[in-house]
């Protein structure tokens, strides 16, 4: 008696275990699909997704999806594939863009998702389920007239759209301008870019520094006497030129003398230019042979008459010719 109950408990226990199992495993897989609308204007785009729900644990075989779904149904886009973890859930979802050209009331297929669990080399395949999409055309009304095709609209430019042809255009302009100032400059023969001025030596330090290097040089100790003398009128005439501003070198002597009274200069300043150009038209003139000491003192005599009559002002260069022109009174030391 007591073996037989043993017998039925167990048989029923089993059973019991055996649905349970079933039921369980039924839970484990949901696969599903659906999509935004059934029915479409032909060539519009709709959304559609799919996804399945597994127990925790199990892995989902993902089947592959190319351009089309079928020979009316084409694939404009698809997502990666979601994944969200909910506890003992592992739910994975795609969305597909979907769209057709062609008219009619077409069938969707299932996606048929395989599932497996680590270590168990039963599969399993769980399908979505079918979806159904129909696809309209708009509905002409015969009675009107046909009208002409719409041409493209056209948009107003953006300033992005600009930026680019308008600086184009502005180094092109650059470019003309730049060469038309080249070939004038060219033509002139003057330099492309010019340095700016820089403020010009004033004429008494141009003239002593000249002085100075003849005396450095030993001219007429090198027996060159009407050389010597040359340069030191030509020095003075040209300190003349740039300090009173008439035209020394074209002048003799006399007529620099005669000139030189109108700038009101010093009587000795003026007596000993007046005894340089004495002396140095003697040599020129006359083959006159200096002594060693009035060969110096002509330097020396002219380096005087530039202290003398030196103005503190310096000239700049590039100053307007009216203001140098303009005499001024010189130093009296």
């Amino acid at each position: 008696m007591n073996r037989n109950l043993i017998k039925l408990l167990f048989s029923f226990t089993l059973l019991v275990a055996l649905f349970t199992g079933l039921k369980v495993q039924s839970q484990e897989v949901a696969a599903w699909s659906k999509i935004d609308t059934g029915a479409i204007m032909i060539g519009q785009q709709v959304n559609m997704q799919f996804g399945i729900r597994v127990t925790e644990g199990y892995q989902a075989g993902w089947p592959e999806i190319g351009d089309t779904l079928t020979s009316n149904i084409e694939v404009i886009n698809k997502s990666a594939i979601d994944t969200l973890t909910e506890p003992g859930t592992l739910r994975l979802m795609q969305q597909l863009t979907i769209t057709s050209f062609d008219s009619g009331y077409f069938k969707i297929p299932a996606f048929n998702i395989h599932i497996s669990k680590p270590g168990d080399t039963t599969t399993q395949i769980s399908s979505s389920g079918e979806l159904y999409l129909k696809v309209n055309v708009p509905v002409v009304d015969t009675a009107q007239a046909i009208k002409p095709i719409a041409g493209p609209i056209s948009e107003p430019y953006t300033f992005k759209e600009l930026l680019p042809w308008i600086l184009l255009g502005l180094g092109v302009i650059a470019l003309v301008v730049l060469l038309i100032f080249y070939l004038k400059r060219r033509k002139k023969k003057q330099p492309l870019f010019e340095r700016k001025a820089k403020p010009a030596q004033p004429p008494h330090l141009v003239a002593i520094n000249k002085l100075e290097e003849l005396r450095l040089a030993k001219v007429w100790q090198s027996g060159k006497l009407k050389q010597y003398h040359s340069q030191i009128t030509d020095i003075m005439r040209e300190y003349m030129d740039n300090r009173f501003h008439f035209d020394a070198p074209e002048m003799t002597s006399d007529e620099i003398l005669s000139t030189l009274k109108k700038f009101k200069v010093n009587d000795e300043a003026y007596g000993k230019l007046s005894g340089v150009l004495f002396l140095s038209d003697m040599v020129k003139f006359a083959k006159s042979q200096p002594t060693a000491l009035e060969n110096d003192l002509s330097i020396s005599h002219c380096v005087d008459f530039v202290n003398e009559t030196k103005e503190e002002k310096p000239t700049i260069a590039g100053t307007d010719a009216a203001t140098q022109n303009k005499p001024s009174k010189p130093t009296n030391n």
